[in-house]
């Protein structure tokens, strides 16, 4: 079952249109740019590329056209915002959610080394799965030893990567908080301390 994406897109179209920002790793950096820059225009996405600014033209161009950024002014220069990705695709008995997370979780890919061997070990649906494991632990749902049993990965992988995604997780998704008070933890930890 595929759900859409972006409003008013057929599924298929955004199944194709993510999938495409999924494969490039550079479409993948500039869509988490833009959602980081909330309306950047193509210079001030340039500035933080390596690519040129004709190349992350051609980039946004492609990316306006498949629906995943979309031109908020008319006036030169033009402004873009990274639109909020959000499918859930079941297949058999396992279901995926690709949502910004995943997308700024692969451009990060270069830049986090946890996050970049994941990925290897696991694949981008390993990685989908893993962020589902962080919106739990980020609520304390979840644990690592849990996520290692279920994924038959060792404790460590699990508690490294799920804290990885779930600064990230706090970063991007607005309506994922922690459940946890940690003034309330380190004054628990104080008084342990102290007796």
């Amino acid at each position: 079952m595929v759900e859409p994406a972006l409003s008013g897109s057929h599924p298929l179209d955004t199944m194709l249109a993510v999938s495409d920002v999924i494969q490039n790793k550079r479409l993948a950096c500039l869509y988490a740019r833009a959602l980081d820059l909330d309306t950047p225009t193509v210079k001030e996405l340039a500035s933080r590329s390596a690519s040129s600014q004709t190349t992350v033209y051609e980039d946004v161009k492609h990316l306006v056209e498949i629906g995943v950024l979309e031109r908020v002014t008319d006036s030169q220069p033009h402004r873009y915002r990274a639109r909020r990705v959000n499918m859930t695709i079941q297949t058999g008995e396992e279901t995926f959610q690709i949502t910004p997370t995943l997308l700024v979780a692969l451009a990060q890919g270069d830049s986090n080394d946890n996050i970049e061997l994941y990925t290897e070990r696991h694949g981008v649906s390993g990685l989908a799965t893993a962020i589902g494991y962080a919106r739990a632990y980020t609520k304390s749902e979840m644990n690592a030893r849990i996520m290692a049993r279920e994924q038959e990965i060792p404790v460590l992988e699990a508690e490294t990567i799920l804290q990885e995604l779930q600064e990230l997780l706090l970063d991007v998704e607005d309506e994922v908080s922690t459940n946890l008070d940690i003034e309330a933890l380190d004054a628990d930890v104080d008084e342990q301390i102290g007796e």
